[in-house]
């Protein structure tokens, strides 16, 4: 079965407010490309502070309301992180599904779409569960490693993975690491599907004679980055080399990173850029030296699914260093298109910046093979016809089900 002509109705928790948002913009990315196919989306997601619904890339954006505007900002900075720093949001969590699961059920009422995407399938498989049941729309359920994360240390969240999973018609997984934990509760098939880039790339800016080698990090400011662990490391590498480091996003640890660098005394050679437009972004990828990834496993047992800002990187003929855990090994080559390195361990990553700067041949070698990589593994070219066939697959499924039990 074709997709062409049907109507897939999205379920997210992220999803850009702007055209240069960045916030869930590869759920934004994946859609407009899949808009090619001939098939209609529309996106169900969060209001944030009580944003309205709107149109973005001719596409209908319902934003559900759930809390009163003041707290109504659960998942801006990650749920588990503000549930884990602040219990009172449990409240607000209680209410993002049940009310989610009620103006759910009334837009599918409204807009009667052929499929569900259910991204991050726990909650928002417990929201979608009325609706595909009631008025009989199939699911396919998204998932990006943080909701089995949880699922690894709370056994509820198993128990509702376990119950919801064979409800669906389709299973993907952004990574290798994701679908490993998802084959820890479910032995059904399961696709792996990356994402691509979300900004248009710029060409690399080689560094001039003189100037101070650049480090760039981007990312929400949150435990599981692991960003910490790189200012720890900055004195290590400023003992040989100059350096700069530039740090784009903002989060929930931002007040406890940014006293940490005064603590340190980094302040003159960290610079603090919050959000950035994607053209902005484009301009720090191309003109960094090294882009550094320091993710750990943090506290709640999260860490990254993907990485798509290696991606990014890469796409600019950028190095990666980064930390060898979840789906960062999806992404590098150790050695090749950067350097992997454990965890929590800010020795082995300032040692890793340092044979970069110390050897710019290797650096630039790397940065080229991993644009050469990127453009065959992450391509959309390549990533579009996979969605097309879980999709294509689910429909039929579905199909095939109803006339069994017709015939029955």
């Amino acid at each position: 079965m074709s997709i062409e002509g049907k109507h897939i109705l999205v379920v997210t928790s992220v999803y850009p407010m702007t055209a240069d948002g960045n916030h869930g913009s590869f759920v934004r990315e994946a859609i407009l490309r899949l808009q090619a196919t001939g098939a209609k989306f529309t996106v169900f997601a969060p209001a944030y502070e009580a944003s309205e619904s709107h149109v973005l890339d001719g596409v209908k954006v319902y934003r559900f309301r759930y809390c009163p505007k003041r707290f109504e900002n659960l998942v801006r900075d990650g749920a588990p992180t503000k549930l884990q720093r602040q219990p009172l949001y449990l409240l607000a969590a209680v209410l993002y599904i049940f009310l989610g699961m009620l103006q759910l059920f009334w837009v599918c009422c409204q807009e009667k779409p052929n499929l569900l995407q259910i991204h991050w399938p726990f909650p928002h498989g417990l929201m979608a569960l009325p609706a595909s049941i009631l008025l009989g729309i199939p699911m396919v359920f998204s998932f990006h490693g943080a909701e089995l994360m949880l699922a690894n240390k709370f056994g509820f969240v198993a128990h509702i993975l376990r119950w919801l999973l064979p409800l669906t018609k389709g299973v993907t997984a952004n990574s290798s690491f994701t679908q490993g934990l998802i084959r820890k509760i479910y032995y059904g098939n399961v696709t792996v599907i990356p994402y691509g880039l979300t900004i248009k790339p710029k060409p690399s800016i080689k560094r001039l004679p003189g100037n101070v080698p650049q480090l760039l990090f981007v990312g929400r400011l949150d435990e599981r980055k692991g960003l910490r662990y790189l200012l720890a490391a900055l004195p290590l590498v400023l003992a040989k080399y100059p350096v700069r480091l530039r740090i784009v996003g903002k989060g929930i640890l931002e007040h406890e990173i940014k006293l940490q660098c005064h603590l340190m005394g980094l302040n003159e050679v960290v610079d603090f850029l919050g959000f950035v437009s994607k053209e902005e972004l484009a301009d720090e990828y191309a003109g960094c030296d090294i882009f550094v990834l320091p993710a750990i496993v943090d506290s709640k047992g999260d860490t990254e699914g993907l990485g798509i800002v290696m991606i990014e990187a890469l796409a600019h003929q950028k190095p990666v260093v980064a930390s060898a855990v979840g789906g960062i090994v999806d992404v590098i080559h150790s050695g090749i298109t950067g350097l992997l390195v454990p965890e929590k361990d800010a020795e082995a990553l300032a040692q890793a910046i340092l044979s970069l700067l110390s050897n710019p041949m290797k650096a630039e070698k790397m940065g080229q093979e991993g644009l050469a990589d990127i453009q065959v593994r992450f391509n959309w070219f390549r990533i579009i016809p996979m969605w097309q066939q879980v999709f294509a697959n689910a429909l039929d499924n579905a199909v095939s089900e109803k006339s069994t039990e017709t015939l029955a």
